[in-house]
């Protein structure tokens, strides 16, 4: 027999409910963060522009499970369980990407927090003209410190655990409204009998 809300204290449809509420929620927070801050981390544009933008979509769709479990709706639920895989594979996609991304430019990074949180630029770009090029003066936002406090290697390495945990998360929301999409199939809803679901 299946277990119909595994981790959840509340019912499936309850529990759906606020675990996709919370994956939305985080989502659109990482895709603000990565719209802001990405091109310090992501040097090859737009990819800062395009992960951001999975996350955005990632928090959509969160979105629409939010709906789907709440009103018990059984063609929101469908299509979340149709497209809800291809979001998770190019999760995994993403998140390899990512964390190569990160480790092999680790060097980049270091080289913003020595230079007081600036972009990096490639270094022929820098050395082009060296009299009109002011680094202040062309990028006008900084890196937060508060990444270079912490280590390279160390928020790399953490910026990779999250990129696994993300992932997780978003494979135990695909095996939630997969299982909600299962219990509409097999018992419509009838009314005074759909209390299961609550």
């Amino acid at each position: 027999m299946w277990c119909d809300n595994c981790c959840l204290f509340c019912p499936l449809r309850a529990g759906g409910s606020v675990y996709a509420a919370f994956l939305a929620l985080y989502q659109i927070a990482g895709a603000i963060l990565l719209f802001r801050f990405g091109d310090f981390f992501f040097f090859h544009y737009p990819e800062a522009q395009i992960y951001g933008g999975y996350a955005a979509a990632q928090g959509v769709m969160a979105s629409l499970m939010v709906i789907a479990f709440s009103n018990k709706n059984y063609m929101w639920t469908r299509v979340c369980f149709r497209l809800y895989p291809i979001i998770v594979f190019l999760g995994a996609v993403r998140a390899g990407i990512m964390a190569w991304e990160l480790d092999n430019f680790k060097s980049n990074i270091v080289w913003e927090c020595q230079n007081g949180g600036l972009l990096w630029q490639p270094e022929d770009k820098r050395n082009q003209q060296p009299d009109q090029y002011d680094p202040t003066k062309d990028h006008k936002r900084t890196m937060p410190m508060g990444f270079c406090d912490a280590g390279v290697d160390r928020f790399t390495a953490f910026f990779t655990t999250c990129l696994v945990i993300d992932f997780v998360l978003m494979l135990y929301l695909l095996f939630l409204i997969w299982r909600f999409y299962i219990r509409l199939r097999h018992f419509p809803m009838q009314p005074g009998k759909y209390d299961a679901y609550d």
